[in-house]
């Protein structure tokens, strides 16, 4: 005798009536026992168990947010640290710049003292201390702007476009050679121990940080500055930024700019000649 063939469907006998009606045979049959009184009694050890776990989830609810105050308080002593750390070198920076001011007029009035004895020299000086960036200097000037190519971001590895350090080291050697007398860029100001660096998203100079965009701004003749820029290898440079990069340049001019003094003028290894030596 032949065995009749299988149902097609019935392995999904057991899936349908789980779909189907999962929990309503369950509840029947402990209405039933309910009803006729023959359903078992809860136990002592059950009893027990039930509350044994009832304690352990409360200790461990109790550990959590005891935890989670611990954390809370030592995060605000951090911080609070940090507030008062802060306020410590706050303190101390505005005692420095005082120290800073005191000496600096000390220093005037010794010029003075100086220059009174030897009235010839003061030019010499006035000089000499616009040329080091000693002193502010205001004359007419132009501006050279760069700013990251629309869309460059160099989280995302897309950094095509952004301004390096050597694009601004360029325009500056660029603006010297044609025949800029002082400069600065984003306000600081250029002398001979000012550095330009590139220090992993930020670009350095006299190693303070700059946010773009990136402004060159040189003193210099208005009838010649500007034209020696455009014409020589700073214009070139601007072009090609532009065209190959997508760098975003602007040169303008202005009648009268001011620069500031420099910060970076402290001498390590060269000292004044003494006299007879």
């Amino acid at each position: 005798m032949s065995t009749p063939p299988r149902r097609p469907d019935a392995s999904m006998t057991l899936l349908t009536s789980m779909l189907a009606r999962p929990l309503d045979p369950g509840y029947a049959a402990a209405a039933r026992e309910r009803a006729a009184g023959t359903q078992a009694p809860r136990t002592t050890t059950g009893r027990v168990a039930l509350l044994l776990s009832c304690l352990v989830v409360g200790l461990l609810l109790a550990t959590a947010a005891l935890t989670l105050r611990q954390n809370a308080a030592q995060q605000g002593q951090v911080r609070a640290d940090l507030l008062s750390r802060i306020d410590n070198r706050r303190a101390d920076g505005d005692a420095t710049t005082k120290a800073i001011a005191a000496a600096e007029a000390r220093i005037a009035q010794l010029e003075q003292a100086a220059l009174a004895a030897a009235p010839g020299t003061a030019g010499d000086l006035a000089r000499l201390r616009s040329a080091v960036g000693a002193e502010s200097v205001t004359g007419p000037g132009m501006t050279v702007t760069l700013d990251d190519a629309p869309g460059t971001d160099g989280a995302t590895g897309s950094a095509t476009g952004r301004v390096l350090a050597k694009d601004v080291a360029f325009l500056v050697n660029a603006l010297w050679a044609a025949g800029a007398e002082a400069i600065a860029v984003n306000d600081q100001r250029l002398s001979g121990r000012s550095a330009i660096r590139f220090a992993g998203d930020a670009i350095l100079v006299n190693f303070r940080p700059l946010a773009r965009p990136y402004r060159i701004t040189a003193i210099g003749d208005p009838a010649t500055l500007p034209a020696a820029f455009a014409e020589g290898p700073g214009g070139s440079y601007l072009t090609s930024l532009s065209d190959n990069y997508g760098v975003m340049t602007e040169v303008s001019t202005a009648p009268k700019v001011t620069l500031p003094r420099t910060t970076s003028l402290t001498l390590t290894y060269a000292h004044p000649q003494k006299e007879g030596s």
